[in-house]
């Protein structure tokens, strides 16, 4: 009996009053108006404090042969938030990549590698053998932390040409936060990265973002916000510039999409569609305004894989699943942590 009322309780009591009292805390939250919040200065990198580029590259590990002026290359990212290394890649480990991608894609039922469909189980991560095919290989769908299982995908993630320049924006000692799969554009709202993809230190995180093939106008190509990434941040209620389900108070789709549309006005920071080509890899600050454009031929794919890092102080385990014993692999000098909650899929591919 006294659990059953417990049960009653639990269900059917205690989920209304948690609605209501949420509703007296976004009006409280309201009346009061939301507080000028940025990233704490004391934690920035380097760059972002406004540290001289000589002295931010002094100490750093640079290949002799980089393709680039990384001076001049962080000077940019520095202003924008954003950069293209054009041509870091050969294009034809990225053919060995997607190939190795393509034979999960259509023998998904051999495999557990999880990912998200469009209008499959409520967009909830899954594991590719329990996917129809046509939802794993349509448009909104998408790989989580393909690179878990990939040794040649975490080798092309930590290309030393594209490590150096990540230790440069963030600090010298990195690591892999998570990595996405696209065959198709995202065709997601503009948004920022930080208040999803959240380490220790949300100001360290920058994202990679490296094409398999040419984008194609007509493919749903990423925009992007120049300078956004200095745009004051969001407010979203109890918990900062950080959104954290059933604790923040503001709506992360509606509210904050209006935010973003209002303060990049405000700022008069306007859109760039990005047009890179296979071989080159974008990366963009944690903060910049970035999302994918709707897809104008649905003939057209935009293959892609992302790649968030942060420092190793930004980031001291896995994510979500660290191993009991913190386990990582170093490849080219990042560091990888092991996905306890994936092990046994651990470099299958």
């Amino acid at each position: 009996m006294i659990q059953r009322v417990k049960s009653l309780i639990k269900k059917q009591i205690l989920p209304p009053l948690k609605k209501s009292q949420r509703k007296v805390q976004r009006l409280a939250f309201l009346l009061r108006g939301p507080e000028k919040l940025d990233f704490e200065f004391e934690t920035l990198p380097k760059i972002d404090k406004g540290v001289a580029i000589a002295e931010i590259v002094k100490d750093l590990d640079i290949p002799a042969n980089l393709p680039y002026d990384l001076n001049e290359k962080l000077a940019f990212f520095q202003e924008h938030g954003y950069v293209v290394l054009e041509q870091i890649y050969e294009h034809k480990e990225l053919e060995q990549v997607w190939s190795e991608i393509d034979h999960v894609l259509e023998n998904n039922e051999n495999y557990e590698i999880e990912a998200i469909a469009h209008r499959f189980n409520e967009q909830k991560l899954t594991p590719v053998k329990d996917i129809p095919k046509k939802n794993l290989t349509g448009i909104g769908a998408r790989l989580n932390d393909y690179h878990d299982s990939s040794m040649k995908t975490k080798v092309l993630s930590t290309n030393p040409f594209l490590r150096v320049f990540l230790e440069a924006a963030l600090e010298k000692n990195i690591a892999i936060f998570q990595s996405l799969v696209f065959k198709y554009s995202s065709q997601q709202a503009i948004h920022q990265d930080f208040p999803w993809v959240t380490s220790q230190i949300p100001s360290h995180l920058a994202a990679a973002w490296i094409p398999f093939e040419d984008v194609h106008p007509d493919s749903g190509p990423l925009i992007y916000y120049p300078g956004s990434h200095r745009m004051p941040k969001f407010d979203f209620g109890n918990t900062g510039i950080l959104f954290k389900s059933g604790k923040s108070l503001m709506d992360p789709e509606k509210d904050f999409a209006q935010f973003l549309d209002k303060t990049l006005k405000e700022n008069k920071l306007n859109g760039e569609v990005l047009l890179i080509n296979k071989g080159d890899a974008l990366i963009w600050h944690g903060g910049l305004v970035h999302g994918g454009t709707p897809i104008k031929d649905l003939s057209k794919t935009r293959k892609s894989l992302v790649v968030h890092f942060s420092s190793i102080n930004g980031l001291k385990t896995h994510r979500y699943a660290p191993t009991p014993e913190n386990a990582y692999e170093t490849i080219n000098g990042v560091r990888i942590y092991d996905n306890g909650h994936l092990k046994h899929l651990k470099n299958i591919l």
